[in-house]
């Protein structure tokens, strides 16, 4: 039996002052790709002027909060354009932005979340911000149709922390439609015994994204380790310049583009992101996709994306710690294959593009169709 046909009205600017914005264009170009999988789903980008100039508004205010170093204050509310929504015939508004205040009752499936709360007093937020931040979603928790989370953890926790909303909260990953898992007979090759270890580290901030940890974590190796090492730098180091230090297979990139990076992760053997914070981490599930061990931060969400250890390794991100785990890798070749085969696998069984689709196939139908979940 067919199924019922659903129609999506996506919530997102039409253009974005900052184009590379991640976010921005997940929304704009990958989640509209959904319908490759479930062909029942319709989607409307919106076109409006409006949506377009509250969303660039609001972020350009976000950033001069941030330079003038004004306390923390909630999103404002998004804008829905409620006639552009309505000439659509959309049963429903897909939102990766604040949530629209103007919505009423028509149905959100809203794509947020409050973040791990350990890893939120790590960068030195106080009780009062996470409490205001709780407090504010909480009420567009109760209105939204569906809440999207990226991992089960967070829906465990947020249902925990608002039972009465507990039916609201739907663990969907990133949807990724251009990745595809390294084939068996290269990942096979990637196995083979060498006396080396391929480690690459990516990410526009560098600071953020833990390079320092990683120059730190191969300057504490004795010379006869680093010489086996080899590791590939990929960051515009967007937040600040880190030195990098003097080793024997160094090699440091700026920004480059997309096919490269993954011609790089196909190539290496870890990746390192040791980042202090991390709201997910789409090139953790890129780096398991082509067999490359992730090196991820002990938070919420990454300890999920790598199965609590079975798919990679978490760390704290001290750098002799770090250094000590490079070191077994290189060493124990059985424990590398098993943690980048159990890697593809888990991207295979959880984050493959018609794994992920057929998430947001049961979401959206809950959500237009409440009655019928």
């Amino acid at each position: 039996m067919a199924k019922e046909h659903i129609k999506v009205y996506i919530q997102t600017p039409s253009w974005f002052i900052r184009p590379r914005n991640t976010d921005w264009r997940y929304t704009r170009f990958n989640i509209p790709r959904l319908s490759n999988f479930i062909p029942e789903c319709e989607f409307h980008l919106s076109r409006s002027r409006a949506v377009a100039l509250d969303a660039n508004a609001r972020y350009l205010k976000g950033i001069l909060r941030h330079r003038l170093h004004i306390p923390f204050k909630p999103d404002a509310a998004s804008h829905l354009d409620r006639q552009e929504f309505l000439c659509s015939g959309c049963d429903l508004v897909y939102c990766h932005d604040s949530f629209p205040g103007n919505a009423d009752s028509i149905p959100i499936v809203w794509q947020n979340s409050i973040l791990d709360p350990e890893m939120k007093r790590a960068r030195g937020d106080s009780e009062e911000d996470i409490g205001r931040e709780s407090a504010t979603k909480k009420l567009c928790f109760a209105m939204a149709a569906r809440v999207q989370v990226s991992t089960e953890a967070e829906c465990v926790r947020l249902s925990r922390w608002f039972p009465e909303l507990a039916d609201k909260f739907v663990a969907v990953p990133f949807f990724l439609p251009d990745v595809r898992p390294i084939a068996e007979d290269d990942a096979s090759k990637k196995f083979a015994p060498k006396d080396g270890l391929r480690c690459l580290f990516v990410g526009h901030e560098a600071r953020r994204k833990g390079l320092a940890r990683v120059y730190a974590a191969f300057s504490c190796l004795p010379p006869r380790i680093q010489r086996r090492l080899h590791l590939t730098v990929v960051s515009a180091q967007t937040d600040g310049k880190i030195e990098a230090p003097s080793l024997p297979n160094l090699r440091v990139c700026g920004a480059l583009p997309s096919p490269r990076v993954q011609d790089l992760l196909r190539e290496s053997d870890v990746l390192l992101m040791p980042s202090f914070f991390e709201s997910y981490g789409i090139i953790f599930l890129e780096a398991m996709s082509q067999a490359a061990i992730p090196v991820v931060p002990d938070w919420e969400v990454q300890r999920e994306i790598v199965d609590y250890g079975a798919a990679g390794i978490v760390t704290s991100g001290d750098p002799l710690e770090i250094a000590r785990k490079l070191e077994e890798l290189l060493d124990d070749g059985n424990l590398r294959i098993a943690l980048a085969t159990n890697a593809r696998k888990r991207f295979e069984t959880s984050y493959a593009p018609e794994v992920v689709a057929e998430k947001f196939r049961s979401l959206f139908h809950r959500a237009a169709r409440p009655h019928q979940a």
